[in-house]
């Protein structure tokens, strides 16, 4: 919108990622001035349909031709982030925007189902939408721009096409447009054709294909936007999936059945099913259903973009080409892999572009992910130990409501953000990401040790309490602050060593069961000593697989 008032190009935005974007255009007073009326007109549409929760600030900063030269581009972002945090502090014009909304009590239509809208709790419900009733379903009323999201969200995954155009011109019918065309002057619309009639009127302004195929080959004749991510949809295979089928009535198979046929998103619930691993009996199968939700994002991206090039080297041309590889890692890489990798085929992607991701999926394929995403980022940025990555893991059911499983995803990253970044928190323990691979290995020993009998699930109980205890003492040595009453934590070793004895290789006799109860021992006393309480990570992960 504002490249179109300026009359600019759309190459003549630099930066277009995470929330932001940067924009070179002529340093003329119209130019300042269509800066301003577009920045009003944007937020007036906001106060409208957020009443201020949201709102979009645009700064300016003059430079000549010289300042983007090497060597002094640098000072020329800095007076640019300085106006940026100015604008930030002052979002709002609250001369023009403060006080109450006068006219909110008297748009709501208590004709309606429901005349606040059941989504968001705070827009009043539309007639129009109560009328179309194609994407509110059974919940009957909704506001405009709830009813435009649900249409979204549902057709960004099934469809391969979308359209820009201008809302007052716009052909398209109303169960495939917005109701609440943005900023009141944009319509979008699904597609399957290249919409020739409507380009040649002027009325086309942006057509995107939103897909790539398996090889990551992208379309000839349409330009690429990688906006939908990746979602685990339904095959033919899950109608002979007992992790989905189990348990389900005659009319609830028959509803599978529609949503195969019609290759449906895969509900949470079947998500969270997919955690249950086959065992060796056949339609048997071990482990909990639960979801994993993933937050993860860059450290220090905003440092990194403002200090992270050396001074002779920091141009606009290197700048734009850092943020737009990071993106390129989020919003095109992640969705390849998923769609490519059977172990990640169930990861749903709720958002990941910019420099950061939110995914849900199978608990277990979400921790796998995690360690997969550190090296296979580390990778991407040639190991450079200045641009790294944290994350947070948060297990939960599938009926959680969608905000709880997101906050509690963001407390486990601001954790990880917390513990000195460049690491992951799991099950409310943080580690390095070096820690991360030594607990995944011995995960492996303890089931390799349940494979072979040398222990049992009393063990493995029996560990977990022994490691609260090893981790409170690894906290009283830590503070320096020893009191006798404290000490019952220093136990552990005394417990550990009965508890081996008594429950370790127990189908061994003779020397073998010595040498074995000795060698497990020593490795857990280690485990205890190195790791305490983070040994939660390992231990949870392997009884939750075998419940």
């Amino acid at each position: 919108m504002l490249c179109r008032e300026i009359g600019l190009p759309f190459f003549s935005v630099l930066f277009n990622a995470a929330g932001k974007f940067k924009i070179i255009a002529a340093n003329t007073q119209e130019v300042k001035e269509t800066i301003a009326k577009v920045e009003e007109q944007l937020n007036d549409w906001l106060i409208k349909v957020s009443y201020g929760e949201n709102a979009l600030g645009i700064s300016y900063q003059e430079a000549s031709a010289n300042d983007f030269v090497s060597g002094r581009f640098p000072r020329l972002w800095d007076r640019l982030s300085l106006q940026e945090e100015a604008k930030k502090l002052a979002r709002l014009n609250l001369e023009k925007y403060s006080g109450s909304f006068r006219s909110y009590l008297d748009s709501f239509n208590n004709e309606l189902t429901h005349p606040l809208c059941p989504f968001c709790g705070k827009r009043p419900s539309d007639t129009a939408v109560e009328a179309e009733k194609t994407f509110v379903q059974d919940v009957g009323s909704a506001c405009t721009v709830c009813r435009d999201h649900i249409f979204l969200g549902t057709d960004l995954v099934k469809k391969n096409r979308v359209a820009i155009s201008k809302a007052a011109r716009s052909p398209f019918k109303k169960e495939n447009r917005l109701l609440a065309p943005i900023y009141g002057y944009y319509q979008v619309s699904f597609v399957d054709d290249s919409l020739d009639e409507l380009a040649r009127t002027g009325n086309l302004l942006k057509l995107w294909d939103l897909t790539s195929d398996t090889q990551g080959m992208m379309t000839q004749n349409v330009a690429v936007k990688y906006l939908n991510g990746y979602v685990p949809t339904y095959t033919p295979e899950a109608a002979f999936d007992e992790r989905i089928t189990e348990g389900l009535n005659k009319e609830e198979k028959i509803s599978l059945i529609e949503q195969i046929d019609r290759g449906e998103p895969k509900t949470l619930e079947h998500i969270a099913a997919m955690a249950r691993r086959p065992t060796d009996k056949p339609g048997k199968y071990s482990g909990i259903e639960a979801l994993g939700i993933l937050k993860a994002d860059i450290d220090y991206l905003g440092l990194l973009l403002a200090g992270g090039l050396e001074e002779k080297s920091f141009t606009i041309s290197r700048l734009s080409t850092l943020s737009r590889q990071l993106n390129f890692y989020f919003g095109l890489y992640l969705p390849y892999l998923f769609s490519t990798e059977e172990r990640y085929r169930e990861i749903y992607t709720v958002f990941a572009g910019g420099d950061d991701l939110f995914l849900i999926g199978p608990w277990n394929s979400i921790i796998e992910l995690a360690f997969h995403l550190q090296k296979s980022f580390a990778a991407y940025v040639c190991h450079n130990p200045e641009i790294t990555l944290s994350a947070g893991i948060s297990l939960q059911k599938p009926h959680t409501p969608l905000d709880h499983l997101a906050a509690a995803a963001e407390t486990a990253l601001k954790q990880s953000k917390d513990g000195g970044r460049n690491r992951l928190t799991l099950f409310d323990e943080t580690v390095t990401w070096p820690e991360m691979a030594e607990m995944l290995k011995i995960r492996e020993t303890l089931q390799l040790w349940l494979e072979q009998q040398w222990i049992n699930n009393a063990m493995l109980y029996r560990l977990h309490e022994l490691m609260a205890l090893a981790g409170a003492e690894k906290r009283l040595v830590k503070n320096n602050n020893i009191y006798l009453k404290n000490l019952s934590c220093v136990k552990w070793r005394a417990l550990l060593a009965y508890a081996v004895e008594r429950n370790v290789a127990k189908d061994l006799k003779g020397e073998m069961r010595q040498e074995t109860v000795r060698a497990v021992g020593a490795q857990m006393a280690e485990w205890l000593l190195q790791y305490g309480s983070k040994l939660k990570i390992p231990l949870w992960g392997l009884l939750y697989d075998l419940r």
